[in-house]
């Protein structure tokens, strides 16, 4: 604590309403001006929205914890405490997550990088003037899906649910708890609950976790726990970040027009992109102590909103924040999170999403988009539909 701490201002905000999870930033900037922190009504939490204090919360996980649920209601936090990865503290997530992290390293994922290039190229080959479709159903979700069930080893049955699954798990952080997604969430956890060593494919990520078990080296839970961490977490997320890529290739010309001349810049649009549309809205941690946000106190025992979108618009850390610039440097972006509870799938989302973009550019193509429908997940941004097409480069088309 510094001795110049103050009171946290109240705010009059719901985060939760259907406008505000349609077009959050105007309520972001609102945040973000009115304090290092604030405290906002419903639910009842001290919310930090700036990029620094942000990242300082992150990479404080001693004093900012995550065993007490990292979501806004009492069902959801419980349903995960001492199952869910993401709501664990201390040695047991960091010996758990260095499980899961091992086939999510950049140097396995470049194994699977020829493949996931083939699949999308296959799938814009196939869009090619097909004329308008929804990009998020037949583009944006086509590698996520085919790319976790091969990977992680999940059996056919189930698949055409994964995605109905990871929704409801999401849509269930906020502060009033539906009953339909609670039960999709249930069926989720009943379907992993039911995996076993000859239902995964052999040699996948779920058959080594279960080797992992017999040999004594993780518990069957915590093997439970890791499958659960690569399939809800990679589906969404990443489908939804494909959207609104793909959207903003198509807005922007000029900087579409940049990656058709330089490819390398493909790994910059991919960050530039994620940055401007962060998909996580939040999360929550609990003060273990009173915690001080660059002068404002958040008191010992409070529920803590993490606002990953709105310190990646942070106009004291990026210039021009709402406009997507692919020469930005957007290295430092907080989509992904930071410090010791980073997504341990980030490598894999930024792999499918550069060989999207590859496979756009290689197919040498004209995009255009119609306007996106947002959706008003609680705990994600991102576009339910999105009319895309995708030309012929040398046709001439009305944008």
């Amino acid at each position: 604590m510094t001795n110049r701490v103050s009171a946290a201002p109240n705010l009059d905000v719901d985060l939760f309403a259907d406008a505000s999870l349609q077009d959050p930033f105007a309520d972001y900037k609102t945040i973000r001006d009115a304090g290092p922190a604030v405290h906002l009504t419903r639910p009842d939490v001290y919310a930090i929205g700036r990029f620094k204090d942000v990242k300082a919360a992150l990479h404080s996980p001693e004093r900012l914890i995550s065993g007490e649920g990292i979501g806004f209601n009492d069902t959801w936090n419980a349903a995960g405490r001492g199952t869910n990865v993401i709501q664990m503290d201390g040695a047991l997530h960091a010996r758990l997550r260095a499980t899961i992290m091992r086939p999510l390293a950049p140097s396995k994922l470049r194994e699977a990088r020829d493949d996931l290039k083939r699949l999308i190229a296959e799938r814009v080959n196939a869009l090619r003037g097909a004329g308008w479709f929804n990009a998020m159903t037949e583009l944006a979700n086509f590698l996520p899906v085919e790319a976790i069930s091969h990977l992680v080893g999940l059996p056919e049955a189930g698949r055409e649910r994964m995605l109905d699954w990871a929704a409801a798990t999401f849509n269930l952080i906020g502060p009033d708890v539906n009953a339909e997604d609670l039960a999709i969430s249930t069926e989720a956890r009943t379907f992993i609950a039911g995996l076993t060593a000859s239902t995964v494919r052999p040699g996948s990520w779920a058959s080594e976790l279960f080797a992992a078990v017999d040999k004594g080296r993780l518990s069957l839970g915590e093997a439970m726990a890791a499958i659960s961490a690569y399939v809800f977490p990679s589906l969404d997320t990443t489908i939804l970040a494909k959207g609104h890529l793909l959207y903003d290739i198509c807005t922007h010309p000029a900087e579409w027009a940049k990656l058709r001349e330089d490819p390398e810049k493909i790994s910059a649009a991919v960050l530039e992109s994620v940055r401007r549309n962060s998909v996580l809205r939040w999360f929550a941690r609990v003060a273990v102590d009173d915690y001080d946000v660059d002068g404002t106190v958040v008191p010992k025992g409070s529920r803590v909103m993490l606002l990953y979108g709105c310190a990646n618009r942070d106009e004291r850390r990026y210039g021009e924040p709402d406009r997507f610039d692919i020469d930005r440097d957007s290295h430092d972006q907080l989509a992904w999170g930071s410090g010791t509870h980073m997504c341990a799938g980030m490598h894999l989302a930024r792999l499918e999403m550069e060989v999207m973009l590859e496979a756009l550019v290689e197919a040498d193509v004209q995009l255009i988009a119609g306007l996106p429908t947002t959706g008003v997940n609680r705990a994600l941004f991102g576009y339910v539909k999105l009319p895309l097409r995708i030309d012929q480069a040398s046709l001439r088309t009305n944008v």
